[in-house]
């Protein structure tokens, strides 16, 4: 009885370790549906900023930007995507601050450079993430990748969506 214990337990934590494969190789075609797309992406909740805008005629419209960050795996590694998906969650306060203060005592805003506009908080929200990953010791294990998932301009009517509940069952 005590071995069979024994061995369910060992069974248990067998289970609990594992290694991330690498991605495959560039060259190799044909490849599993497991290699296709991200291993794992972090959605952050919508960030509103009202500015001034050029082209509208009320004092301040609101920008709802949309933050992403990718992850996928660059070598094996004792730890999973899941691990660097919890620390991207983390960030997500210092992301937004970091944008918040992109645009504070910025002049007017301008439709013609909405391009221009994502790649700074692209690269604003990237900057986070680099300094998170370097932090940790397997962070040079993957890449992660921080876009910009959605980007508008709306009146001062439309404000941001409500907030998704998050916890261990949802």
């Amino acid at each position: 009885m005590k071995i069979r214990f024994l061995l369910a337990g060992w069974v248990v934590i067998a289970s609990f370790c594992g290694c991330v494969a690498p991605p495959p190789p560039a060259d190799q075609t044909g490849v599993s549906a497991y290699y296709v797309g991200d291993r794992a992406r972090v959605a952050f909740e919508e960030l509103v900023i009202s500015l001034p805008l050029r082209e509208a005629k009320a004092p301040y419209q609101n920008l709802h930007v949309s933050i992403a960050v990718l992850v996928n795996p660059q070598r094996k590694s004792y730890s999973t995507a899941y691990d660097v998906e919890r620390i991207m969650r983390r960030l997500e306060v210092r992301v937004a601050a970091q944008i918040l203060e992109m645009f504070s005592g910025k002049e007017e805003q301008s439709l013609e450079n909405m391009e221009r506009l994502r790649r700074r908080i692209q690269t604003e929200a990237q900057t986070v993430v680099d300094q998170a990953l370097r932090q940790w010791e397997h962070g040079s294990d993957y890449r992660a990748e921080a876009t910009v998932a959605s980007l508008y301009w709306t009146d001062p009517s439309v404000g941001r969506l409500p907030q998704t509940q998050r916890g261990w069952w949802w």
